[in-house]
């Protein structure tokens, strides 16, 4: 057993290593980047650690630095990532997707109500103006299903 805890603090750059390998194993069960983030830098310091030779309390001192840094600059990867999904389209409502479509009346807007073609199929609109058939028109916002329409310049 001796032997065993001697080999452990006289190379503990495997130590490290093989920290890193059993945290990148558990990242495999789904721990949502913590495993691979801090197994990648429990490797990192026992390659620093396999090139120079540190004490036990700066290692660790290093892994929890790695650990930190690693985990932070992951948090503001996936927070740029979810902004950036998050202004392109609103969870459960596609049809955010159809504001700045330009398009056309297909039945006449009268008393701000009427029809408009997108794709194949025509939505309900509503415009604050009377609109005659065949007008160029940019969807600007939706409610529900109902599209609420601007004339464009012809």
């Amino acid at each position: 057993m001796t032997d065993f805890l001697t080999v452990i603090y006289d190379y503990p750059h495997w130590v490290f290593i093989a920290l890193g390998g059993i945290l990148l194993i558990i990242e495999l069960l789904g721990t949502a980047g913590y495993g691979l983030w801090s197994g990648i830098a429990a490797i990192v310091v026992g390659l620093i650690a396999w090139v120079i030779p540190l004490s036990w309390p700066i290692l660790w001192i290093l892994f929890s630095i790695f650990t930190l840094i690693s985990a932070y600059l992951w948090w503001l990867w996936l927070k740029k990532r979810g902004q950036d999904r998050a202004s392109k389209i609103a969870i459960n409502q596609p049809q955010q997707e159809l504001i700045g479509t330009k398009t056309f009346v297909t039945d006449a807007i009268i008393n701000g109500s009427g029809r408009v073609k997108i794709k194949d199929g025509t939505w309900s609109a509503k415009c604050n103006q009377d609109l005659e058939v065949g007008q160029p028109v940019e969807v600007v916002a939706v409610d529900g299903i109902i599209l609420t329409v601007t004339p464009l310049n012809k």
